[in-house]
């Protein structure tokens, strides 16, 4: 009972319309001056972001001309051998030359998307930003700004201390608490909306994700885990999240759901085995 009291308080009110933004509605300013501000002499590019895209032909369109346009960004798209017309929708945004368009010759999953974007990307900071038009381009400033201001290394949305305009099923939020207990108890980190696909971290994270093992869906609770582990700072931020209006979910449940707690495991063991080792070598020097 106490469960679903909690799911009720989170629920913001629901509206099954997404607000749309215009290219014009949407104003960067702030964010592009604070930008301009970080530009380091000689270096062009300081914020990546990179577009995992699998059959979004009626989203995508939209959500590039909703994107942030200045010189100290780069948009990088990565197509996970899209069926549809998504690759001609691109073609169809002002300016899509600009764009950095990278083709998997077959669907390789959603993780391995995020990896391959992160080998062109070559800003200081990296944003991951869902492509089914859930995510507003609005709320990438408040998930980059903690990172340049040295106070996080990877941020997570959250629907959570943000807003969401949509029926969420009490399954899904179920699961999700239940991860989130399962994280906040094994590895002393809490995370309401450890799934969330709209993320922001430094540079310097790239070598460790491109380690990662799940490369479907379940890699997002892996970034989380590979982060935690080795010491970077995580923090969440608020965002909206709109209902899906065209498209269905490419996530299997049953098979997220095994991953994610295979994952759980493997990064339990790698981190009893990292404490055993600590606890060695403090032994080890006490002895001499």
């Amino acid at each position: 009972m106490k469960l679903l009291n909690r799911v009720n308080s989170n629920k913001a009110t629901f509206n099954s319309s997404r607000t749309k933004y215009s290219k014009n509605a949407l104003d960067y300013q702030e964010m592009y001056k604070y930008l301009n501000k970080r530009q380091i002499s000689g270096k062009s590019v300081i914020l990546s972001i990179i577009l995992p895209l699998y059959n979004e032909e009626k989203t995508i369109r939209s959500i590039l001309e909703d994107l942030p346009q200045n010189k100290g960004i780069e948009i990088i798209i990565i197509d996970d051998h899209s069926s549809d017309n998504s690759l001609g929708e691109i073609r169809k945004v002002d300016g899509y030359n600009k764009f950095k368009i990278i083709r998997h010759l077959a669907n390789r999953g959603y993780g391995n998307a995020i990896i391959t974007g992160m080998k062109y990307a070559t800003g200081d900071v990296i944003v991951s930003m869902d492509t089914d038009g859930q995510h507003s381009p609005a709320d990438i400033f408040d998930l980059i700004k903690p990172i340049f201001e040295g106070e996080a290394d990877y941020t997570i949305g959250s629907r959570y201390l943000g807003s969401y305009h949509y029926r969420l099923p009490i399954a899904t939020r179920l699961g999700e608490v239940l991860i989130e207990k399962f994280i906040q108890f094994f590895f002393g980190i809490k995370i309401m909306n450890n799934q969330n696909g709209f993320r922001a971290f430094d540079k310097n994270l790239i070598p460790l994700f491109s380690k990662a093992k799940f490369l479907g869906y379940a890699f997002c609770t892996e970034q989380i885990l590979q982060a935690k582990l080795s010491g970077y700072r995580i923090a969440e931020c608020p965002i909206k999240l709109y209902n899906r209006e065209y498209g269905y979910s490419k996530i299997l449940l049953r098979k997220l759901t095994l991953n994610i707690f295979a994952c759980l495991l493997i990064y339990y063991l790698k981190k009893f085995r990292l404490n055993l080792v600590k606890k060695r070598k403090t032994i080890k020097g006490f002895l001499w």
